[in-house]
């Protein structure tokens, strides 16, 4: 073995001197590095969070403006001010909202869908047809939220879509009898008095309606002089088979021309509405008339809109056990029993203007036209739409309705009944669909000698009625 010489054991002497030092570098180093990732850390963890937040409160925005869409009436006032179709607007009151119970706050923009290529987002025909940037005609809008939290922002698109736009049928008259039958009665009595009843096609508006039970006070309501001038009942044209040659308007018209002189004025002193002639303001005979504007064609359409929905409810009412809808006895209520004999009882919402429904009942063919398919006790009041399809509608009580009710199908008709009230804001239709029904039912049946019946069109109560929230579609969410 070599033996090492003293010069060399100095050398290796600085050699691990040397080690050692650069060992501490890189220790620093790493130190360094892992001293800085840890300092950038909360950093991360803060931007995550406060994106997160961000897309929290967009999320919130989308939901805000569902509300606001669902309770206006009309689109185009929110569409005020938009410059083109590809570019949103922000309505007045949109921006820098404070999400409620969370922070950070939205801005929401809305544009319709008539731009190029917006079929792509929607599923749909562009409306550029007859849509423009302010004006929609599909009951479709492209809604953008932007949510902001501590600098971070998040974007989130949908498209809504409400039903009732192009589906709900144009009513021509306060009373509306489209169907393949048109028997009307007005009971008289023997000292010569006839039904206590009111029919008017004048535009009827509430401009005080900002709750609820504003618009079941019947001092709030006055007649326009302006349009819309509806008739005061309308029926389809053309000759009633079973009753030829006589016309659907003639066998409407038969039901104010009989009885005695008497009892004549005053059966046409109480229907009023647009002049089939000169268009304006008229009593009596020239305030009914044939229209093609609602026919058994756009009612079915109309229904098969409602039914196609999958939050409609349908309720069946059979011969066996037909329903029955009973409220207070003490103030009308909008949340009545449901019964049906056979084990049935149940409370049914009927809506309200602020949260109208729609309330579906379906009975069963009855061929001797005797069969109720709903009947109505107490003193009830909704708003919306109600519809009884395949079944009379028989009110023995207090009935208050804002929006539409719908009398429609086979062997069918409505009796307002002796000694009941019944108040309509909107459109009444009893649609028979049926040409053969055995003379001596009705269509329309106004027995309210004692009580009274008021038939009132009004276009504010029918825009309300496209505000129920279940003909409402959020989808085609994206982020950004």
């Amino acid at each position: 073995m070599t033996k090492r010489t003293l010069t060399q054991a100095l050398d290796e002497r600085g050699i691990a001197a040397v080690m050692s030092l650069i060992v501490i570098v890189g220790l620093s180093l790493f130190v360094s590095a892992f001293l800085a990732v840890s300092a950038f850390e909360p950093q991360i963890s803060q931007n995550l969070a406060d994106s997160t937040q961000a897309r929290y409160a967009a999320d919130a925005g989308i939901e805000w403006a569902f509300d606001q869409l669902v309770a206006a009436t009309s689109w185009n006032t929110l569409l005020t001010g938009a410059a083109g179709c590809s570019t949103g607007v922000t309505p007045a009151g949109w921006t820098n909202v404070t999400v409620p119970n969370l922070a950070g706050s939205f801005t929401v923009s809305l544009r319709n869908d008539c731009s190029a290529g917006d079929d792509a987002i929607t599923g749909v025909t562009v409306d550029n047809v007859t849509g423009t940037a302010t004006n929609d005609t599909n009951g479709i809008l492209i809604v953008t939220a932007t949510g902001s939290y501590q600098g971070a922002q998040k974007r989130i698109q949908v498209v809504l879509r409400r039903d009732l736009t192009t589906s709900a049928p144009d009513f021509p008259a306060a009373v509306n009898e489209p169907g393949v039958q048109s028997d009307t009665f007005i009971a008289c009595n023997g000292n010569g008095a006839c039904a206590n009843f009111a029919i008017d096609g004048r535009d009827y508006s509430c401009s005080t309606c900002t709750s609820d039970a504003a618009w079941y006070t019947s001092a709030n309501w006055s007649a326009s002089s302006a349009a819309p001038q509806k008739l005061g009942i309308a029926t389809q044209p053309g000759v009633q088979a079973n009753k030829s040659p006589t016309t659907y308007e003639q066998n409407v018209e038969s039901a104010f021309t009989s009885g005695t002189s008497g009892q004549v004025t005053e059966k046409q002193g109480k229907v009023a509405g647009r002049d089939q002639g000169t268009g304006v303001l008229a009593t009596g005979l020239t305030a009914i008339a044939s229209s093609t504007t609602l026919t058994p064609t756009t009612m079915q359409t109309f229904l098969a809109t409602l039914t196609a929905n999958p939050k409609t409810q349908i309720l069946q009412s059979t011969m066996a056990c037909p329903l029955q809808i009973t409220g207070g006895s003490g103030s009308p209520t909008s949340t009545p029993t449901l019964t049906n004999g056979c084990g049935l009882s149940q409370t049914l919402n009927l809506g309200t203007p602020s949260n109208p429904q729609l309330v579906y009942f379906r009975g069963e063919l009855d061929t001797s036209s005797n069969f109720t398919g709903l009947a109505v006790n107490g003193q009830i009041q909704g708003a919306g739409i109600l519809v009884v399809e395949d079944g009379d509608l028989k009110n023995y009580g207090t009935l208050n309705w804002q929006g539409a009710i719908l009398i429609t199908g086979r062997y069918v008709g409505t009796g307002f009944m002796n000694g009941s009230t019944t108040s309509i804001n909107g459109a009444f239709v009893s649609n028979e669909t049926i040409w053969n029904e055995t003379n001596g039912y009705y269509e329309v049946y106004l027995g309210t000698q004692t009580g009274s019946a008021t038939f009132h069109y009004s276009k504010q109560a029918l825009d309300m009625m496209k505000t129920i929230r279940s003909f409402h579609t959020v989808y085609g969410w994206r982020n950004f």
